[in-house]
């Protein structure tokens, strides 16, 4: 099995840094784009993601959105929908994000304690 190819979108550069060096250190390849939109295409054009771990709120195109239109065209696409890791309740968007098709809903402040552990099982089913 070769190396996993995981895109990050994310409008926060110091988001997008940060989950890039946990995912490089457990020897992922990693895309970045700064929105959702930017994001559909680095999708489109690299032909090869494995994963899409996304914000769900973004300029030009937020997470949903994404969300909707990857699931649209790749089905069987894994993805994983950030929240800011507020104190927030996010009840309504996970049970939104799950119905539309997400893999997981995630909240960002868990991402440096349990994000390699979910993107390993993901690939383990």
């Amino acid at each position: 099995m070769g190396k996993k190819n995981i895109l990050i979108i994310d409008d926060s550069l110091s988001v997008r840094q940060f989950i890039r060096k946990i995912l490089e250190k457990a020897n992922y390849k990693v895309y970045e784009a700064g929105d959702g939109e930017e994001g559909i295409k680095v999708f489109k054009e690299s032909g090869n993601i494995d994963l899409v771990i996304t914000d769900i709120y973004m300029p030009k195109k937020s997470g949903i959105e994404v969300l909707i239109e990857l699931k649209k065209e790749y089905e069987d696409l894994k993805i994983i929908i950030l929240s800011d890791g507020g104190e927030k309740d996010f009840s309504d968007e996970n049970g939104i994000c799950e119905d539309l098709g997400a893999t997981y809903f995630f909240k960002k402040n868990w991402v440096k304690d349990e994000l390699i552990e979910l993107v390993n099982r993901i690939f383990i089913k």
